[in-house]
């Protein structure tokens, strides 16, 4: 698959993921630390998913 399209695509996922955790989270816990964990999670998600796409280009 091209590095784009699956930037695209991994992109899109970890939107989906984040409204999806911010719909979700509130419910299980507090407000303020809800927000934070799915923002955090988010980025996490964002990272490894970065990471595994530059081992795979190269």
């Amino acid at each position: 698959m091209d590095a784009r399209l699956l930037d695209v695509v991994i992109g899109v996922i970890a939107f989906i993921i984040l409204i999806v955790l911010l719909a979700v989270l509130p419910m299980a816990i507090p407000s303020a630390f809800a927000y934070l964990t799915a923002i955090i999670v988010f980025i996490l998600f964002l990272s490894g998913a970065g990471y595994l796409v530059n081992e795979k280009i190269t």
